[in-house]
């Protein structure tokens, strides 16, 4: 019988996750049909984008271009790039031409010349940088990037454990990436309860966003697997000892059981997610998940 609910459970599994990756593919064109700036040389298989650096952070640069329109870019620790870009400066963005995503990955940054006594490029309507403040739409798309690329992050969730009925609520911090930017180490604490129930559990799972999904897609999925460990206490009754009654926080008789977590969810670059857990061996079997990272 426990064979076959986790047969289930991997089955319903592998169907979100098809269906949450197929979804996430169906964003990306979208992307495809924006048109490239002006300001945007193609070369073979290579993009060169000429601006003036607006802002720059640990994983993006803003760039103000010669139309006075703005474009960003996220930067990884394989862009090659001097080793101060100030902000002002006149560069060059080299990406692929293939990469169409709304903030795509810089190849290489190249400091240019001051534009100061060049003639405008034909068509253009150079203006100056104090004019045309940086839209809200730029700088929601820079903090997202800037969110993602933080080393370390903290979050809380909250939902529903079945088979016993819960009350999850658990806090995690976000550790990574590790090897590959896709790859995550999130350690968290559980506690649960219910009616007859509760639970104090660590889980210690490694997350991996999938790959050739647009690093800015409104739901990117994600899958996970971590070892869990976990101890609880069943109150089929009240008890009484010696005239004292007996709590369900009384420990004195508890149930301790290791088990090994299997996850798959969908994340918004602005931090929430939406996460369905299974867990072989374990006191709680699914866990129906929604929560946020800051």
């Amino acid at each position: 019988m426990f064979t076959a609910s986790m047969n289930r459970n991997v089955v319903i599994t592998a169907v979100i996750c098809l269906v949450s990756w197929s979804a996430a593919r169906a964003q990306q064109p979208a992307a495809a049909q924006q048109p490239a700036a002006p300001s945007v040389l193609k070369a073979d298989d290579e993009r060169r984008t000429v601006g003036t650096v607006e802002a720059i952070g640990q994983a993006s640069v803003v760039l103000r271009l010669e139309q006075g329109s703005f474009m960003v870019f996220t930067v990884d620790r394989d862009t090659i790039r001097p080793k101060a870009v100030a902000k002002g400066a006149r560069v060059s963005v080299v990406t692929l031409t293939k990469d169409t995503d709304p903030a795509p990955l810089a190849l290489a940054i190249d400091v240019l010349p001051s534009a100061q006594g060049l003639a405008p490029a034909p068509g253009s309507t150079e203006l100056p940088a104090q004019q045309d403040a940086v839209p809200a739409s730029v700088r929601r798309l820079e903090s997202q990037i800037e969110r993602g690329a933080r080393k370390y992050r903290a979050g809380l969730q909250v939902g529903a454990a079945l088979d016993p009925e819960l009350i999850s609520l658990q806090g995690f911090s976000t550790l990574g990436p590790f090897f590959t930017r896709n790859l995550q180490f999130r350690p968290g604490l559980e506690f649960a309860f219910g009616e007859l129930t509760t639970l104090f559990g660590i889980h210690l799972d490694g997350i991996y966003t999938l790959p050739e999904v647009s690093r800015s897609v409104r739901w990117a999925p994600y899958l996970g697997i971590g070892p869990s460990f976990a101890f609880s206490h069943r109150n089929f009754e009240e008890e009484t000892v010696n005239g004292t009654k007996v709590d369900r926080f009384d420990f004195g008789d508890f149930s301790w059981n290791n088990g090994l977590n299997f996850i798959v969810g969908a994340k918004s670059p602005r931090g929430m997610f939406f996460e369905l857990k299974a867990t072989a061996y374990g006191i709680s079997k699914i866990r129906m998940m929604g929560g946020f990272e800051f």
